[in-house]
């Protein structure tokens, strides 16, 4: 007959003292790589801060506006003592830089020099990318011209004939106008090669009107490229009768078979 081994007190708490030592054992390795793991973290997590750059390259003299700066984030280790947050963009605008800058670089004290009361900025430090200053008579842009101010933005509108009736096509669109006195004097306006070409154009083709439009306004109508001006100024012009030459045989006309009317020759190649 086979006896059955029943477990003492003694062996019960023996196991059970073995169980909770494991169980804290394995609690206590978790804890351990949790925070092992949340202080590796933390070493890896970089703090960043906020600071103004250029907004685009800047040359040397640039008299700093709004459309100059951006905000840029990165690591703080990385920001240097003078440069600037974004809540110092006030005390910027209006500074002169030192310096050229590049597009995306930091905006540093050292980098700033306060404008000289004396000296007006150049037109040239008031130029975007790819625009260019061009002057054009008060007259060219009508009653308007007299109420312009610097910052005011306009475009320009050609009115012409076409196939007996007026055509009114855009020439100039967004312009920036640089320097205006009451429109006593010529006015000075910012605007891309092609558009300066387009007027350069337009004003030997028909009458010239100027708009003002809303400074924040940003929508962008096309004007005519150049080409597509030259081929409406062109097509206008083919399309005009070309004049006639009537030929007199002696003292009177000829016959209506002989009488013929010629564009106009050049006296000249008619007799050597």
């Amino acid at each position: 007959m086979t006896r059955r081994l029943v477990p003492g007190p003694r062996q019960i708490a023996v196991f059970l003292l073995a169980l909770a030592a494991g169980l804290l054992s394995a609690w206590a390795v978790r804890e351990h790589v949790r925070q092992r793991v949340e202080t590796l973290e933390a070493e890896g997590r970089v703090p960043l801060v906020s600071r103004l750059v250029a907004a685009h390259d800047l040359a040397a003299g640039t008299v700093l506006e709004d459309r100059h700066l951006a905000v840029r984030d990165m690591p703080a280790q990385w920001a240097p003592a003078s440069s600037l947050e974004p809540g110092a963009v006030d005390s910027v605008l209006g500074m002169r830089l030192a310096a050229a800058l590049p597009g995306g670089e930091l905006v540093l004290n050292a980098c700033l020099a306060a404008p000289d009361p004396m000296a007006k900025p150049s037109l040239a430090s008031r130029l975007e990318a790819g625009q260019r200053a061009f002057v054009v008579p008060a007259a060219d842009l009508g009653s308007l011209a007299a109420a312009l101010r610097v910052g005011d933005v306009i475009d320009v509108y050609l009115t012409l004939p076409r196939h007996g009736q007026e055509a009114v096509v855009p020439v100039l669109r967004g312009v920036r106008v640089l320097t205006a006195a009451d429109g006593l004097l010529p006015i000075t306006l910012a605007a891309s090669v092609d558009q300066i070409t387009s007027y350069l154009m337009a004003r030997r083709a028909g009458a010239l009107t100027a708009v003002l439009r809303d400074a924040a306004d940003v929508s962008d109508s096309a004007a005519l490229a150049p080409a597509e001006l030259m081929s409406l100024l062109n097509g206008d012009r083919q399309s005009r009768p070309a004049p006639r030459v009537v030929i007199l045989y002696g003292d009177r006309l000829g016959d209506q078979a002989q009488a013929s009317s010629l564009p106009p020759t050049d006296p000249e190649s008619e007799f050597p």
